[in-house]
């Protein structure tokens, strides 16, 4: 193959999009990929036009959704001829004419001839929508159970707006809740569209307390035929006897009758309805509407839903019961019986979200673990093999940083939850600190061997003996490695210190990013606030601002304390102290 025709394969064949701009900024080539991600017919359409014509096709916007201005985009510096920073990163969302959006990671570079004189412009498209998408859910997930934890632990304060009386399963007050977890079921579950429905009067007559994927003109026609049709009148007998009978049904969506609808506003979907029963009697039901194409509900999302109608029940009977008892103790109990049935929900949505979590960070170590072994066999082969490899494993880098980053989010989520209500266990047991610290800044090392971590054990003694949950302590070590690695360069060290003074220890991770302002300080260790101006060097950080939080609360649970140290242009040093065991000092 003459080496001309051999380029052209190669670059046919890059799985990447590609686009070669002139000095200039005119569009030299694009790649089939590129063609593709950008829903372009042929090549020939924007050959030598320059880049701004191009991109005015499209919205771009950065990953807050805001507009991006195209002075600020990495390809007006590399036309520019300012190379000194080398190849850099932009992650945008890009609007496409069909309607889709896509999120790509534009990697620009300059291409020089063989003086090192600037020739031009090389873009790389790298498409990250799928696992984008995939992580942006796994945050709405936790928004949503963290909002429903918090709907639920309000409940308490709206007791004298509840009436004894009251018909329907959640009276207006409270209707915040059903909304709460007709959307944790949406997000968790990707369904179509989520109902939870009540039976009031006149009897068994249906009433809409909360909806989720529905247009506001839809929901609106719903409420105003709220009590105006019995269950009857959509469903079957048979059907009605399982429910009652507190069994979940299936429903095709032709064998659901429309009294007040037309057939188009349900569409091709299949319901699920899981029945709500207080006392013996169905007082309402959950109902999931999914496409017939998608698979069959899985065991697991039964369960799921099924979790959650017997939380609605639990929510109302322990309402019911607030309003039943007398004084502060009767009411506190209650309170405590309740808190234990949430957490054993917790527990099962957190093992909802872990369960594939963990299967498809299986599925990249092995992946890795073949691809590494393929790498040594072909080291001797050509470059152009060699290249390809280093495309399959970037990828998979990616991917398995996407899956460490979900699950500290799912871990932050669900230690909140428990936080919030008083529930959280801890195991303390005798343990060194030096070997904590030791052991979590290897993991860490592990995780980022291209990054400088320094230890500096100021201590001479051999131990420095704790009382401690030695899990939770590396959890808390590892969060402000973590945060010292995602928010300062690449190039420059972390440093980890432990020293003792009297009865106390102090570990502390210093960084050497752009430092906190004086006035956010205070402000770092308060649930969902994450600083303003900082540059994360994780691209798709979707971190819900709870992990200082959840350390100052287990450091707490130690009777230990926490702090901060920066100034900006100087780096941050986060510090924590723990108790050294007083028998053995």
């Amino acid at each position: 193959m003459e080496p001309t025709s051999q380029l052209e394969a190669v670059f046919a064949s890059i799985p990447n999009g590609v686009i070669v701009y002139d000095l200039e900024g005119k569009i030299l080539r694009m790649n089939p990929a590129a063609l593709t991600l950008f829903e372009i017919a042929s090549e020939n359409l924007y050959r030598r036009k320059s880049y701004r014509q191009f991109v005015r096709r499209y919205q771009i916007r950065d990953e807050n959704q805001q507009p991006i201005s195209l002075k600020h985009w990495e390809i007006n510096r590399v036309i520019r001829g300012d190379t000194a920073l080398g190849a850099q990163e932009d992650t945008v969302m890009v609007h496409l004419p069909s309607g889709r959006s896509i999120y790509v990671i534009i990697s620009c570079a300059p291409v020089f001839d063989s003086q090192r004189h600037q020739m031009g412009t090389v873009c790389v498209f790298h498409n990250i929508t799928d696992r984008y998408q995939h992580e942006l859910q796994v945050r709405r997930t936790s928004t949503s159970l963290l909002a429903l934890i918090q709907a639920i632990a309000d409940i308490p304060t709206l007791i004298d707006r509840w009436s004894p009386e009251a018909t329907l399963l959640l009276p207006p007050a409270m209707s915040f809740v059903g909304q709460q977890l007709v959307e944790l079921i949406g997000q968790m579950l990707a369904c179509a569209r989520v109902f939870l429905l009540s039976l009031g009067p006149p009897r068994d007559h249906l009433y809409y307390v909360a909806m989720w994927g529905l247009t506001p003109e839809q929901e609106q026609r719903r409420r105003e035929n709220n009590g105006r049709f019995a269950l009857s009148d959509f469903l079957d007998e048979a059907t009605l006897a399982q429910l009652s009978a507190n069994k979940e049904v299936r429903i095709p969506h032709d064998r659901v009758r429309l009294p007040f609808l037309d057939r188009d506003d349900l569409g091709p979907l299949t319901t699920l309805w899981m029945p709500i029963v207080l006392g013996k009697q169905l007082a309402g039901m959950l109902v999931i509407a999914r496409d017939d194409l998608q698979d069959e509900y899985t065991p697991e999302e039964i369960a799921l839903v099924r979790a959650i109608a017997m939380l609605i029940a639990l929510v109302i009977e322990c309402v019911q019961l607030l309003n039943k008892v007398d004084g502060t103790s009767g009411r506190a109990f209650v309170l405590q019986e309740a808190n234990q049935l949430i957490n054993e929900f917790l527990n099962l949505a957190s093992h909802e979200l872990r369960t594939p979590l963990a299967a498809m960070m299986g599925n990249i170590q092995l992946a890795q673990r073949r691809l590494e072994a393929l790498r040594k066999r072909v080291e001797e082969l050509s470059k152009t093999a060699s290249r390809e490899v280093e495309q399959v494993r970037q990828p998979l880098e990616h991917a398995s940083e996407s899956a460490r980053l979900q699950e500290r989010i799912i871990r932050d989520m669900m230690d909140d939850a428990r936080i919030q209500a008083h529930t959280l266990t801890l195991h303390k047991k005798p343990h060194d600190l030096i070997k904590l610290v030791r052991e979590t800044v290897a993991a860490a090392q592990r995780q980022a061997p291209e990054r400088k971590i320094v230890l500096n054990i100021k201590y001479t003694g051999e131990t420095v003996p704790i009382v401690a949950d030695a899990d939770r302590i590396k959890q808390v070590i590892d969060i402000y490695l973590s945060n010292a690695l995602n928010y300062s360069p690449a190039d420059l060290p972390v440093t980890v210190q432990l020293t003792v003074e009297g009865s106390v220890a102090r570990v502390s991770v210093h960084d050497e990013g752009v430092g906190i302002p004086p006035e956010e300080q205070e402000h770092v260790w308060e649930r969902f606030y994450r600083a303003k101006g900082i540059t994360v060097q994780h691209e798709l950080d979707l971190s819900l601002g709870l992990s200082l939080y959840i350390c100052q609360e287990l450091i707490k649970y130690h009777d230990g304390g926490v702090g901060l140290q920066s100034v900006p242009g100087q780096g941050s040093t986060f510090w924590f102290t723990l108790p050294v065991a007083p028998h053995q000092k």
